[in-house]
């Protein structure tokens, strides 16, 4: 048995250590700490008895993602047929620690105390469904996608169920026979992630290299929408801001052109259309009380425009360093590092902002010609001011070699929407405020920190162009 345990050992350290460390341990920290606070805001809001159930269950829910996202990805590289010759019984170890493993996620959030058994039955389907669907897609396997779709309609149409039925399914007895139920699925969906050689083998194999090249292509759709369309834009203002001598803008163009102001607009309108129409079918099913209720959750949706133009920023600046050369050449250009970068840090969150302000007035327009009252603008305004932190995304030291990690800036600004949320919802019952206009004021303060941060950073670091270099 102890043999078997350090088997399971080595294999867990295998598998993981194939991801980058520094970004998991800073994942894993944000992770940690964002439930901590939600778990502190439940309990200060709904009570001891729920914010224990939602710890516990957050343990064993960061116990399947660990397993989803970092072990499944590295252990089926070591189902390889050379350490299948190698090490015989390494298929069947990985099967059993597999299986360890989700069987005691699931009983876990089962045995969650002072939880809700109505809750607790839909969460269980669904935490199962896409456990099984990430780690047969991170295999390979044909059936991972169709399985994660079908847990988000399932989690979109559990409310659709009648009274009775969800009376008879959120019963104890129904849940605890569902468990052997749940493991005999684990089983074979395991067994099926961990082929023993064979035409599957390779096919999977095959399958994951082309979602790997996959990965990093931008959608075709998105490409003749978003830049074909705007190339006119684009060689208007570049033509524009040569003339003008306008070194600011210049450095901009010096990133490439993609993803500059005109895409963002587009995409942002692009968005706002389709939003509105889908506000319109929902107002003409559900009624419009229906949607302005829940219209701010649409209108929000507008600022992933914004964010992901953001992340972007913070990436572009190493893909085209030939040009960035020559750039610092130009007589506009900054002579001293600390000035070529303070310009370009300005221009860099001029543009993020500008994005910002765009998706932000788009989705209160919206919200507003919608009929939505008072407090729903300034429901939206707060959470729009929650995520203002994104501006400051792209100010870092862009000489480094080190790339910036997307998933990393997305953690970033989900902790500080998180912190000043409960921070908000804490200060507000104190001093008797609304609980968004103190977010409001919270959102802007961390945005200044961050924007003053980051801008420091750049002025201390080497010339940005060309970025990606080693001193």
């Amino acid at each position: 048995m102890k043999a078997r345990l350090q088997d399971y050992r080595t294999l867990w350290r295998a598998a993981v250590s194939q991801s980058n460390a520094w970004s998991t341990r800073f994942i894993q920290a944000s992770v940690w700490l964002t439930v901590l606070m939600l778990g502190a805001g439940m309990a200060l809001t709904d009570g001891p008895r729920t914010a224990i159930a939602f710890l516990w269950s957050a343990v064993f829910v960061i116990l399947l993602l660990n397993w989803g996202w970092r072990f499944m990805p590295g252990a089926v590289k070591l189902n390889s047929p050379a350490n299948a010759k190698l090490v015989p019984q390494m298929r069947a170890r990985l099967v059993e620690l597999s299986c360890i493993v989700c069987i005691a996620g699931i009983a876990g959030i089962a045995s969650a105390p002072h939880a809700d058994s109505t809750l607790l039955v839909g969460a269980l389907f669904w935490t199962v469904l896409i456990t099984l669907g990430t780690g047969l897609a991170a295999a390979g396997h044909p059936a991972g996608s169709p399985i994660v779709t079908a847990g988000m309609f399932c989690a979109v149409f559990a409310g659709k169920l009648t009274a009775t039925l969800s009376s008879v399914l959120s019963h104890p007895i129904v849940i605890l026979l569902s468990l052997p139920l749940y493991a005999g699925a684990i089983v074979v969906a395991v067994r099926a992630m961990f082929p023993q050689g064979g035409e599957r083998h390779w096919n999977m194999e095959a399958r994951r290299a082309r979602w790997g090249d996959a990965a990093g292509k931008r959608d075709p759709f998105v490409e003749r929408v978003a830049a074909v369309h705007t190339k006119g834009w684009y060689a208007a203002s570049l033509r524009r801001d040569c003339v003008r001598r306008d070194g600011r803008r210049l450095l901009l163009h010096a990133l490439g052109p993609k993803h500059h102001l005109g895409e963002m607009a587009v995409a942002t309108c692009l968005l706002a259309v389709v939003l509105a129409v889908l506000g319109i079918f929902m107002g003409w099913k559900a009624g419009l009380d229906t949607v302005r209720g829940i219209g701010w959750l649409f209108a929000a949706l507008l600022l992933f425009v914004p964010l992901s133009h953001s992340l972007r920023l913070g990436q572009l600046a190493g893909s085209h360093p030939a040009e960035q050369s020559l750039a610092r050449l130009a007589p506009a250009a900054p002579a001293s590092s600390a000035a070529f970068n303070r310009q370009l840090g300005r221009s860099l969150l001029l543009r993020a902002l500008a994005g910002w302000l765009m998706a932000s007035s788009l989705g209160l327009l919206l919200m507003a010609l919608g009929g939505a009252g008072a407090s729903t603008l300034l429901l939206l305004a707060g959470v729009c001011c929650l995520a203002l932190p994104m501006v400051a995304l792209p100010l870092r030291d862009h000489a480094a070699r080190r790339k910036q990690s997307g998933i990393v800036g997305i953690l970033l600004v989900l902790l500080s929407f998180a912190s000043c949320l409960v921070l908000a919802t804490m200060t507000g019952r104190i001093m008797g405020l609304p609980v968004m206009l103190v977010a409001v004021f919270l959102g802007i303060a961390v945005t200044v920190l961050a924007v003053v941060r980051g801008l420091r950073t750049m002025e201390a670091a080497p010339c940005a162009f060309p970025a990606g270099r080693m001193d």
